[in-house]
């Protein structure tokens, strides 16, 4: 599994709520237009982009960065907290 960090810089509210909608099926919302995402395949990503890409226009501007374990270990917070490891919770 990958995570990834989407984030938009949508000016259309309506094509931006559909963008947030579609995100939150994927992941969680961590800011207003910021989610992380985990993802199994490359496919699933390049669907999520897909879903997407009609909500874009040519102002607008969206970013997927690949989180790496690593990486993820090493993120904290605004007060220099780590952030939780992502997923927090697994249901079995």
């Amino acid at each position: 599994m990958h995570l990834y960090l989407v984030c938009f810089d949508i000016s259309d509210d309506r094509n931006r709520n559909r963008a947030g909608k579609q995100l939150l099926r994927h992941g969680q919302r961590v800011q207003e237009s910021v989610f992380e995402i985990l993802i199994k395949t490359p496919k699933e990503i390049q669907a999520i982009r897909e879903k997407l890409e009609p909500l874009i226009d040519n102002t607008d501007n969206l970013r997927f960065y690949h989180l790496c374990r690593q990486c993820r270990h090493r993120s904290i917070d605004h007060e220099g907290d780590k952030i939780a490891q992502y997923p927090a919770a697994i249901i079995i």
